[in-house]
């Protein structure tokens, strides 16, 4: 009789392979978490923007005010774009881990597509899980305009300059 040789791998094999997995993903699990935490900021901030100019549109389209409210007060819990009767034209759910501030009330495009107050409105995101993410700010200049940024100098006292 002859013996034949055993296919796959050994338990050795097996544990090596293992072991420098395990090693890999320990280096590069805080940079995916860096990662992760630096698009939903993008994101975030993406998605004001877009809902900023949809409100935009429809003030200019409608020749009536459209507003963006955040939702119970918050920018974090979300804001909904309405009509002035208080048609909720586009919602946005709340932000999961993400920190945002903005103007304290509602953002009110006017028909001619220019934003009410005749000021320049400044949101700022940052992450609220990893430090290190840059802010990024959105600003929204009197003619309705938004405009985003990122911060150069990780100082958030001074925005995004």
């Amino acid at each position: 009789m002859t013996l034949r040789s055993a296919r796959g791998f050994t338990l050795i094999e097996v544990m090596v392979t293992l072991t420098v997995l395990a090693i890999l993903a320990t280096v590069a699990l805080p940079s995916l978490q860096g990662l992760i935490a630096n698009e939903r900021v993008r994101s975030t901030t993406t998605d004001l923007m877009a809902s900023l100019m949809f409100a935009r549109s429809e003030a200019i389209k409608r020749n009536q005010p459209i507003n963006v409210v955040p939702n119970g007060g918050s920018w974090e819990a979300g804001w909904t774009v309405q009509t002035g009767g208080g048609t909720t034209l586009r919602a946005q759910d709340a932000l999961s881990a993400v920190t945002a501030t903005g103007p304290g009330g509602n953002v009110t495009y006017q028909g001619n597509g220019r934003v009410s107050g005749g000021t320049s409105i400044l949101f700022t995101f940052r992450s609220s899980s990893v430090a290190s993410v840059s802010m990024r700010c959105l600003t929204l200049d009197p003619s309705g305009r938004p405009n985003i940024q990122l911060d150069n100098d990780s100082d958030t006292s001074n925005g995004c300059s």
